[in-house]
């Protein structure tokens, strides 16, 4: 196996990935192809934005994250993330900015794991412990199979939001995708090409780099506007202790599960 990434909406990026390279097909009835290894992985990437890129997902409504859902979020260089909370219910404070993120190479990918309990997620920017280990290091059970480098470890509580904002091909645009945390929710953020700024220090996804548009300015202020949250929960203080261990690859990633451990059925997103 030359390449192997983790995805979403996987039946759509195999169809599609199926019909791109059809001028590699040796034969148009059998699926043989005839292409150098770095052409197909970039057909493969190019495959998996489309399907699961910003311009794939649907502006104007809020995404609901919980249950067994597992978003993967295929990105591209220089969109920008707004961690959105709201401090009370009560206070008429209204929503309130946590953190910026970036992506810094086209193919880095953001990845949302619904969790059933606050203790299995941990976040870097909390002062967690754990917050600096990659939850999903390998996507084999032999652990033979390297996933990407991370580069971004978060945690969320239930109500948080996530606005992903992507710069419009026309100057002055934006399209800004929101998801909703209806549950604790461990994010990962993975980069195949790492960056490094101009210091030398490797560029996180916490470290922003540019400066966010005037359409993202706009965009964020219609966000800020938007109704309460489904369900809350207040953000817990830093954990420096572990009550319980933090759980394995196989709790994000059913496939690296004993196939009688594997649930019967799959989140209407899952990877």
């Amino acid at each position: 196996m030359v390449f192997r990434a983790l995805t979403m909406r996987w039946s759509q990026v195999e169809k599609l990935i199926h019909h791109r390279p059809a001028e590699w097909r040796i034969n148009p009835r059998r699926e043989f192809f005839h292409v150098s290894v770095d052409i197909a992985v970039e057909a493969v990437r190019e495959c998996v934005l489309e399907v699961n890129g910003n311009d794939a997902w649907e502006a104007g409504k809020i995404h609901p994250i919980g249950g067994h859902d597992r978003v993967v979020l295929a990105l591209e260089a220089g969109e920008v993330f707004m961690l959105l909370a709201r401090p009370s219910l009560f206070d008429g404070g209204g929503w309130k900015p946590l953190d910026l993120w970036q992506s810094h190479a086209d193919g880095d990918q953001l990845e949302i794991y619904a969790a059933g309990v606050p203790d299995e997620a941990a976040g870097l920017s909390d002062g967690d412990v754990g917050g600096d280990d990659d939850p999903v290091p390998h996507l084999d059970a032999a652990g033979s199979v390297a996933n990407g480098v991370l580069i971004g470890r978060e945690r969320l509580v239930p109500g948080d939001r996530i606005l992903w904002m992507r710069d419009g091909e026309q100057p002055g645009t934006c399209k800004g995708v929101v998801f909703e945390a209806r549950e604790y929710c461990q994010v990962a953020c993975r980069t195949w090409n790492p960056q490094v700024s101009p210091e030398g220090m490797p560029l996180i996804l916490n470290y922003l780099e540019r400066e966010p548009s005037p359409a993202m300015a706009a965009v964020s202020q219609l966000t800020l506007r938007l109704p309460e949250p489904r369900t809350w929960f207040p953000r817990s203080a830093p954990r420096e202790e572990l009550t319980f261990p933090l759980p394995g690859s196989e709790r994000w990633l059913p496939q690296l599960r004993l196939k009688k451990d594997r649930p019967s059925g799959r989140g209407r997103r899952s990877a």
